[in-house]
């Protein structure tokens, strides 16, 4: 139980850093909105591996559930 949790967090913040790239990504944009095509490929990239990550987190959310049912 404690492995799926630890793992979970790390799979958590993982996505938040993903999530603050975006934002930084945004911000510089409105900065510097001649290079726009840069911003938006970094924006890109990370909600790409937003999207690789999140059927991860989701399977291991349902993983501890089923772990805590079984453990009751």
């Amino acid at each position: 139980m404690e492995r799926v949790d630890a793992k979970l967090k790390r799979l958590r913040a993982i996505e938040a850093s993903y999530r603050q790239e975006i934002r930084w990504a945004q911000a510089d944009l409105k900065r510097d909105p001649d290079h726009r095509h840069r911003y938006e490929r970094a924006v890109e990239k990370s909600e790409r591996k937003i999207a690789k990550i999140l059927p991860k987190i989701h399977a291991m959310i349902e993983r501890r559930e089923r772990v805590r049912e079984h453990l009751r």
